[in-house]
């Protein structure tokens, strides 16, 4: 490992974050909160003072960088950030509570686009707070879009190539150089997607901190404001739903929308596997709501909203309580499309253990027939599913033991598997009112499944194994 360029990259990454302190600040004083500026002004002077002194005093790496590198500083991304960008929260907390790890949680929660808080609901957040929401969820979208684009890609942890786009080529050169550009890429649109529906909200007569929450959630998948899962944005006519709703597919798509857009060839997303799916989803899961008793429209809603893990209530959600658990979980196990911040199994690795099965009970009935499986145009081998396999296989058992925990916590089984399939599929909205903000273990389980569903589970093997961080 070049622990230099991953050094010096994290390093980058806190003069990021040192700016993000810094806007929040001015956000602070401009509405008058004065405590909650001193927080940022000083978390902005600390990470700007250590992230340029470890830029001053390193040298410039002679090794080039390499995918395992991007690996290293993606983990290492999604563990040390919420521990570093977590004090604001501190101060919403309360006596008696874990304050340090309620606000590490809330962190994580936001940079993961879990959404979920633990802050007592009755409390005002503050303008402040909330932008800073909204800054950790974008942070954390960007992140979710670039390392899938760009390292998942590069190490195949997908199994059939299923990270892959024409937003990167794995270099012959620094690893990290060649990332550059596509984080560029996907920080402006998402940064330019998540302008123009807030203001397009704002112009129907939203108001700006509901449409920010609103335009924000949509694109990341994520929960901006905790209230949005109980409750739906006032003030909205059809075309602002309209709008939402084009945010919320768009957020669920993820790149796999721009892929096409950008190279001239906008058609090709509507005839692709993952759009079909999302469809044949979105209309399934629907279906089993209005059979549930949802209204058609509020089935509707809640399908999209459900699939894109986002959990924002796009309709009145008086009657949700009518669905049986296992409908509640069904489309937010499955998720978004791979190259999307939505949670989840996600779609391309279900569209191909679905092809994989019907190929195995094709040759069921004729035993000497060859079965070629296909994805996108590409043949897949039996050694390109083996990844699909163990992601599954992994994901499976993370269910497993987080149930058998929280259980052993004294949680009941319903919320058990709540919280932990919630928290894994970054699901904020699975989570409301399940963990008690007086049950430490039970929030750190839930930390660590937020934090193993951005890693997409079997990213963090390599982590547990020593010599990945000596080598």
């Amino acid at each position: 490992m070049n622990h230099l360029s991953v050094v010096r990259v994290l390093a980058l990454g806190g003069l990021v974050m040192a700016a993000m302190n810094l806007l929040a600040a001015l956000f602070a004083v401009t509405a008058s909160e004065y405590q909650f500026f001193t927080v940022f002004a000083a978390m902005a002077g600390g990470l700007s003072a250590l992230s340029g002194s470890v830029l001053l005093l390193t040298d410039k790496p002679l090794r080039r960088s390499r995918p395992i590198d991007g690996l290293a500083v993606a983990i290492l991304f999604w563990i040390l950030t919420p521990i570093t960008l977590a004090a604001p929260f501190y101060l919403m907390t309360s006596e008696g509570e874990p304050r340090l790890l309620i606000a590490i949680y809330e962190a994580a929660s936001n940079l993961t686009t879990t959404g979920h808080s633990l802050v007592d609901p009755s409390l005002n957040m503050p303008a402040s707070i909330l932008i800073w929401r909204a800054m950790l969820h974008l942070l954390g979208g960007i992140a979710a879009l670039t390392i899938a684009v760009t390292v998942f890609a590069a190490l195949n942890l997908g199994g059939p190539g299923i990270h892959r786009s024409r937003f990167f080529t794995i270099p012959e050169g620094s690893f990290f150089t060649a990332v550059a550009p596509t984080l560029r890429i996907m920080a402006i649109t998402l940064l330019f997607l998540c302008s123009l529906l807030c203001f397009i909200l704002i112009s129907g007569g939203i108001a700006p901190r509901d449409a920010l929450s609103a335009s924000v959630s949509a694109l990341t998948t994520g929960l901006v404001n905790p209230e949005l899962a109980v409750q739906p944005i006032p003030g909205l006519n059809p075309f602002l739903l309209g709008m939402l709703v084009l945010g919320l597919v768009g957020g669920t798509l993820g790149v796999l929308l721009f892929d096409d857009i950008y190279n001239g060839r906008p058609g090709r997303i509507l005839v692709d596997p993952e759009t079909i799916s999302f469809t044949g989803l979105f209309f399934l899961a629907a279906f089993l709501a209005f059979i549930a008793g949802l209204p058609i429209l509020s089935a509707a809603g809640w399908s999209l909203s459900s699939i894109s893990t986002s959990g924002m209530q796009l309709i009145d959600p008086a009657r949700l309580d009518r669905l049986p658990l296992v409908l509640i979980l069904f489309p937010v196990l499955i998720g978004g499309a791979a190259l999307s911040t939505a949670g989840g199994i996600k779609l391309s690795r279900m569209i191909l253990l679905t092809r994989r099965v019907g190929a195995e009970f094709r040759q069921l009935g004729y035993r000497g027939s060859v079965q070629h499986l296909q994805f996108r145009g590409i043949k897949q081998t039996e050694e390109s599913l083996i990844g699909v396999w163990v992601y599954l296989v992994g994901y499976i058992i993370a269910c497993v033991f987080g149930i058998l925990f929280l259980s052993f916590m004294d949680v009941g089984f319903d919320s058990a598997i709540r919280i932990t399939i919630g928290a894994i599929a970054n699901a904020g909205h699975i989570l409301v009112d399940q963990i008690d903000s007086d049950h430490p273990a039970v929030i750190l389980a839930a930390l660590l499944g937020m934090i193993l569903g951005r890693l997409e589970v079997i990213a963090l093997l390599p982590a547990l194994n020593p010599s990945f961080w000596r080598s």
